[in-house]
């Protein structure tokens, strides 16, 4: 798997290709693994990643972030302009208060499984902004030949629309 920059999902589209059955196992209990050390590593990462994650296609790959960036950050901005803007009549407040409660539940769910500080919670906007924006960069990094892995430049991957 040594030509593919995602070597997971790579195996697991093997795996599916032969007919064979896989598992997500969760091995937490007897594996511990941190993956980034600072936030440069974090942002080369996950810039190595998320488009070859979605096999280098362009129209699911934009579709998807821009559809949970807007899913996760209308609402706020709703409630936002509502606050600001009293006679406005956008969106319903009520639907955007629901859909950030969804929203801080599965923050919630993220703290309880994974020991996530809660007060990330009401940072989920900026966050999914901040991870839209890496997902973008990731795609323009990769098409520009110049994403890079632990100091090394990885090959022009073959791009495709869909």
């Amino acid at each position: 798997f040594r030509e593919h920059t995602v070597d997971d999902l790579a195996l697991v589209r093997l795996m599916v290709s032969e007919g064979l059955v896989w598992r997500l196992v969760d091995g937490s209990p007897s594996v511990r693994c941190r993956m980034y050390q600072d936030a440069r590593q974090v942002l080369e990462g996950f810039s190595k990643n998320l488009f070859a994650a979605f096999d280098y296609r362009i129209i699911p790959f934009v579709f998807v972030w821009l559809w949970l960036g807007l899913v996760f950050c209308e609402p706020p901005a709703i409630l936002l302009l509502r606050t600001m803007m009293p006679g406005w009549s956008g969106p319903s407040p009520w639907l955007a208060a629901a859909a950030i409660a969804v929203s801080l539940l599965l923050w919630e769910v993220t703290h309880w499984r994974f020991g996530f500080p809660l007060y990330l919670a009401f940072l989920y906007p900026l966050t999914m902004l901040l991870t839209v924006a890496i997902a973008m960069r990731s795609m323009v990094v990769t098409l520009g030949g110049r994403a890079s892995w632990k100091g090394r430049r990885l090959p022009l991957p073959r791009v495709r629309w869909l």
